[in-house]
């Protein structure tokens, strides 16, 4: 390889690097603004209407009792949420718990409702359609709430006349250095997710804790085209919200209480599963915004693990994979700081070189194997 070529290649995936930094740059400006300008809801917050709570269940016997319970001890007055589980054609117990779980507990307004559909996204199309009230909180079957997650999120909702609310999502546990990687990583895309909606460019969202508009929700999906994609049930509908009612209708809280607990993956294979069927909905995104932050972090990505692939060759790129990490490190220390003084795991830093140095290599694998493989929810 030339000098020439060498420079050329260098200055290519310089612009990367620096598209990369004006794109983590501006999530990290947008989540301290959000920290210094989004004070927590106290429970004094202004309360407004009636909330339906959706879950999505497949296979969940194990884990929906906690999720439950979790539902059960909110503070928010029972009498006005009511709680709708879709049984998305599961093999174990799953209706059974929840039907146990019902009787024990009748002053808790639970719905069961078996699947007309099949997966994630025709379950939750059945319960908007079943729900009884304007406002519709979502979550995941394997998560846990804390009290007043409800309260938190209708007093911010309602007092900034939103479409959609996104709300802070934390792994558990970080026993082992495979779990503290996957949370660490997790609140990358936490961090990433607030920051964006605080600038007005929403790129992200989680599932486990959103909360939205049901007839708008309702209205724009007649203009959904993702149906047949696994993943997504999140992404898509914020995209069209963004599309129909404006980037300034999506908003995060950062609030402690309002963060939701779900579990880390328990293997490799399982997190690479659930990670390339997050990577498979990338091809049908639709918003240039996201579109555009998912090639910048690809990219640059790329260009890290490609100085480490032609270092075998010239043995001075692997100088520059060095360096681009350490480059990497610095741009993402910021942010990742913030994020993690506000879930309480600074600890969690001692291990981010570490994953600097992974990262770049599970991201183009995650990202390529799922554009091109089939993936499907459970």
């Amino acid at each position: 390889m030339s000098l020439e070529t060498i420079h050329i290649i260098l200055n290519i995936i310089l612009i990367f690097a620096a598209l990369y930094l004006i794109c983590i740059g501006a999530f990290t400006y947008g989540l301290f603004v959000l920290s210094h300008s989004h004070p927590v809801i106290s429970t004094e917050a202004k309360r407004s209407g009636e909330i339906s709570v959706i879950i999505a269940a497949r296979n969940e016997g194990t884990n929906i009792e906690k999720l439950l319970q979790s539902l059960y001890n909110q503070s928010f007055n029972k009498e006005r949420f009511e709680v709708i589980i879709v049984d998305d054609h599961s093999t174990d117990d799953t209706s059974e718990v929840s039907e146990n779980f019902r009787v024990l507990h009748p002053e808790m307004n639970l719905k069961i409702l078996k699947a007309t559909g099949t997966g994630k996204k025709q379950a939750i199309f059945q319960a908007l359609h079943a729900a009884e009230n304007e406002l519709v909180m979502v979550t995941d079957a394997d998560c846990e709430l804390p009290e007043r997650w409800i309260d938190s999120m209708v007093g911010y909702f309602v007092q900034n006349n939103l479409k959609m609310l996104l709300g802070p999502v934390l792994l558990s546990p970080a026993n082992s250095l495979f779990e503290k990687l996957q949370v660490l990583e997790h609140l990358s895309l936490i961090a990433s997710t607030a920051g964006s909606a605080a600038i007005g460019m929403p790129v992200m969202c989680n599932g486990a804790n959103m909360m939205y508009d049901r007839q708008a929700a309702l209205n724009v999906e007649k203009y959904r085209t993702d149906m047949k994609i696994a993943s997504g049930d999140d992404m898509f509908l914020m995209e069209q919200f963004i599309k129909h009612y404006g980037s300034k209708s999506v908003s995060f809280l950062l609030d402690n209480e309002a963060i939701v607990n779900t579990a880390t993956m328990p293997n490799l294979k399982a997190f690479f599963r659930q990670r390339k069927r997050w990577a498979s909905k990338t091809k049908a995104y639709t918003n240039w915004k996201i579109i555009a932050t998912a090639l910048i972090v690809l990219l640059f990505n790329l260009s890290i693990v490609f100085f480490f692939a032609a270092g075998f060759f010239m043995r001075v790129f692997w100088v520059f994979f060095v360096l681009y990490v350490i480059m990497k490190t610095l741009i993402d220390f910021p942010i990742l700081k913030r994020i993690t003084h506000f879930m309480q795991q600074q600890k969690l830093l001692r291990w981010m070189i570490l994953l600097e140095f992974v990262y770049p290599f599970y991201v183009v694998f995650t990202a390529f194997s799922g554009l091109f493989a089939n993936v499907k929810w459970k």
